[in-house]
């Protein structure tokens, strides 16, 4: 019993990456980027921030300090590919209605995307998110964590 209990968190997917840490490009950075998504970043052993992407970069050089982030871009730096060696990975935490084109600008830069759910404000706009990332061959993740915690993954498939 005592083993079984010890393993019961064990994320059985988690493996030392040979790549080495993912470096992402935080883009948006509302309540959801600055209070869950930043620190989840930090306290994680596979990624860190390396850019925030804001409307307001100026007002966000505290943040960018606070987090140990060097480049801080607007929205218009992003789409024109400035800072482009500086990540490996996007996280797109917009408002919904707005992913779809952090999320183009990522794929033609051949960037990752991990992005917030939901995906888009409507399924045709989701549908365009998806086929934008497999026609650049990037691969596109969706923030739905649940799906990889270990009591989860357990649960009998029905």
């Amino acid at each position: 019993m005592r083993s079984y209990l010890d393993e019961f968190d064990r994320r059985d997917w988690q493996e030392e990456s040979p790549d080495g840490t993912v470096r992402l490009a935080v883009i948006g950075l509302g309540w959801f980027a600055r209070e869950q998504a930043l620190p989840g970043i930090e306290k994680s052993e596979f990624s860190e921030t390396t850019v925030l992407v804001t409307g307001s970069p100026e007002a966000s050089q505290q943040l960018a300090a606070e987090n140990g982030v060097e480049h801080v871009l607007s929205y218009e730096a992003f789409h024109d590919g400035e800072a482009e060696d500086a990540y490996d990975a996007v996280y797109v935490a917009t408002p919904t209605g707005r992913h779809l084109e952090y999320v183009e600008t990522a794929a033609d830069l051949g960037k990752a995307v991990l992005c917030e759910k939901p995906m888009e404000k409507t399924v045709e706009r989701a549908e365009r998110l998806q086929e934008t990332c497999e026609e650049a061959g990037v691969p596109l993740m969706v923030g739905y964590r649940p799906r990889l915690e270990p009591d989860f993954r357990r649960a009998p498939a029905s």
